[in-house]
């Protein structure tokens, strides 16, 4: 639009600064004209006697005057609406009388000026558009179509796929073509770099869960044993549980780096709800048993979902953890139909999230201003949300009517229940 502006301005100003010089230049020629037929009439003048009497011209008048004041020429009206150029000069000599008068009828020359200025405009107005619909034309095939093309080549890059996804040079134009060049060459390096750091990934997470789970195991088979005090009784339940957090966090993170590289894979089936929710009450029981509690079910009828079982577990767990850490009251898990979708609720008592930090602590290790002074990573809130997408569903987080926060996952209803 720039450029297209830019040139229909350029064409305005060039068809302009014509009708201007043109305008001058043809003033300049009808004084220049008007003086030398004046200078002939003043000539001829010279050779017969001088009288007061008009001289009659086909569009001329010439008059003879013994009194007046030189000027040059000038544009005058006449009555029937005509256009004289009037000029007076000496006769004889500098302030010798008689003056002489020439008047000479304009009106033809400045119409045929006008209908030649007004023809003007039309082609301007005609070049304009036919410049704008050329312009149009050859943005759209030279810049705008090869642009779009190059997006939609790029938009379809993956990361799996960036080596073998390269853009073809030959394809595009010639002025897009080093762009073009230097893109393949920054997807090669990407490709590379992602490599990498996939292959270092893979490795660490395979190499970290091998000696976790082997000390997770030794120390509950130790624990098992029973040959120890209690202080060092607690001190294997803390190298356990802080070995199963450890194997969790690797879990997560390598959940986010299938994420980022498009290989984190979902097995959807279709399922109902309220089995789900029952089956992560009774899984998450043992964490709090006299704090977690099962909402009574709901008279309706709910629809099936599709959901990954296990990923959906691990969601609850989430969550579940997230509120007992920030609540002492009960946490309740619940289930409902809300507009088409199956809500599942996490509800607790805690101080909420505030709605400022809603969209902050869903990113990777992030933490909410409500957060301070708990013991946390930042991680979970951000591996429901990346299960929930993986899932097709969505995590919204709300306030509890009794206060505290109300984390709801929220999946399409696959078939609504029938009518009463």
């Amino acid at each position: 639009m720039w450029l297209q502006s830019t040139s229909l301005l350029a064409v305005v100003a060039g068809y302009s600064l014509l009708f201007l010089v043109g305008g001058s230049i043809r003033r300049d020629a009808r004084l220049r004209e008007h003086q030398r037929l004046v200078d002939v009439l003043i000539s001829e003048l010279r050779l017969q006697p001088v009288t007061e009497a008009k001289l009659s011209l086909p569009g001329v008048q010439l008059s003879v005057l013994n009194s007046g004041v030189p000027f040059s020429p000038r544009l005058e009206a006449g009555v029937d609406q005509s256009a004289w150029l009037v000029s007076r000069q000496w006769f004889s000599g500098v302030g010798q009388y008689p003056l002489v008068e020439v008047r000479q009828n304009m009106t033809a020359q400045l119409q045929q000026d006008r209908t030649d200025q007004l023809l003007l405009v039309a082609a301007a107005g005609g070049s304009m558009l036919f410049t704008a619909w050329l312009l149009r034309f050859v943005l759209r095939r030279g810049l705008i179509v090869p642009l779009n093309t190059l997006r939609d080549q790029l938009n379809a890059l993956e990361a799996d796929s960036l080596a073998e996804q390269s853009i073809d040079l030959e394809a595009q134009p010639k002025e897009l073509q080093p762009i073009a060049d230097s893109f393949n060459q920054l997807q090669t390096r990407l490709f590379t770099s992602w490599q990498r750091e996939r292959a270092f990934v893979d490795g660490v997470a395979h190499e970290l869960r091998t000696p976790i789970s082997v000390m997770s195991a030794q120390a509950q088979r130790l624990m098992q044993a029973g040959s120890f005090v209690g202080s060092e009784t607690a001190s294997l339940q803390l190298i356990a549980s802080e070995a199963d957090r450890m194997g969790e966090l690797v879990r997560v993170l390598l959940d986010f780096a299938r994420s980022d590289s498009g290989r984190l894979r979902v097995e959807l089936t279709s399922v109902e709800p309220e089995p789900l929710v029952l089956e992560a009450y009774e899984r998450l029981l043992p964490l709090a048993p006299s704090r977690i509690r099962l909402a009574p079910p709901t008279s309706d009828l709910l629809p099936c979902i599709d959901v990954d079982r296990q990923r959906l577990q691990q969601c609850f767990a989430a969550l579940v953890d997230n509120a007992l850490k920030f609540s002492t009251a009960a946490v309740t898990l619940s289930v409902e139909l809300a507009q088409g979708c199956v809500v599942l609720h996490v509800i607790d008592s805690g101080p909420g999230i505030p709605k400022q930090d809603r969209e902050k602590v869903l990113e990777r290790f992030a933490r909410g201003s409500s957060a301070v002074g708990t013991r946390g990573s930042g991680i979970g809130l951000a591996t429901v949300e990346l299960l929930m997408q993986a899932m097709e569903g969505e995590l919204l987080i709300g306030d509890a009517p009794s206060g505290g926060a109300d984390m709801q996952l929220r999946f399409t209803a696959l078939d609504l229940p029938p009518g009463p």
